[in-house]
């Protein structure tokens, strides 16, 4: 690695800033939020640091200043996680990698995402004599071949719809990572929950039960035996005609 590093402060001048690539895709899903402000692996090792996830609930940690020499130099190091969101920052950061001229060097670097969908930014941020925007595109890769890939704003979506962003991540001369703030948020809830189904209210019947609409029996005025059809108006609104009664009488002397 020291051969590496000791031409990458000139060679940064002459670094080739790519256009940004596809987002990766993996297969790890843990379905909870995490954060952490700061990690390396290779030659030079940082466990994630401070490192929270809400599995249990908001969790929130920071570190005051983290200090590995030979590699980066960082203060305020803030994570939290939780509510569906996640959130991890840094400031003062001096990456060195062992040589006169710092490799980075910002006042602040912030990542943050929520409901699978994420964001980064940089304060003042300069990779050698390169200056950095504040918001750069997802994945724009800063490279110099052979020796440096930096990535800034690096986006990785995973099958379950969950992403992990790092605001900053570097790798030199495929023997050493640094990874400053990053973030993985679960997929946002498109349906609400799954809330309560909406029920349909009953019909209202107007009628009470057991009750009936009475009908009413039409009676000859006449107070003959009889009734029916006789009783009533014909078609042109004239009365009946009487229906005749046989009846016998008798006859006295």
């Amino acid at each position: 690695m020291a051969g590496g590093v000791g031409v990458l402060a000139t060679a940064l001048a002459t670094s080739v800033l790519l256009a940004p690539a596809a987002g990766a895709t993996t297969t790890t899903t843990d379905g909870v939020n995490s954060a952490y402000a700061i990690a390396a692996k290779g030659l030079l090792g940082i466990d994630p640091s401070p490192y929270v996830t809400d599995e249990k609930g908001f969790e929130q940690k920071s570190l005051a200043t983290l200090n590995v020499p030979g590699l980066a130099q960082v203060k305020l190091l803030n994570a939290s996680a939780g509510a569906g969101q996640a959130r991890a920052s840094v400031a003062d950061v001096n990456v060195g990698l062992g040589v006169g001229k710092p490799l980075l060097t910002a006042t602040a670097i912030e990542a943050e995402c929520e409901g699978g969908k994420g964001t980064s930014s940089l304060a003042k941020a300069k990779l050698g004599d390169i200056t950095l925007d504040v918001t750069a595109p997802t994945n724009t890769t800063v490279a110099v071949p052979g020796l440096l890939s930096v990535v800034l704003n690096k986006q990785t979506k995973k099958d379950d719809g969950s992403i992990t962003v790092t605001a900053i991540s570097i790798k030199i001369d495929n023997l050493q990572t640094l990874d400053i703030a990053s973030v993985t948020c679960a997929p946002g809830d498109d349906d609400n929950g799954g809330g309560e189904t909406p029920t349909t209210k009953p019909t209202t019947s107007t009628s009470k039960p057991g009750t009936s609409t009475p009908t009413s029996t039409k009676t000859s005025s006449g107070g003959g035996a009889g009734s029916g059809a006789g009783d009533k108006p014909d078609a042109n609104g004239k009365a009946p005609r009487p229906t005749p009664v046989k009846a016998h009488l008798d006859v006295t002397g």
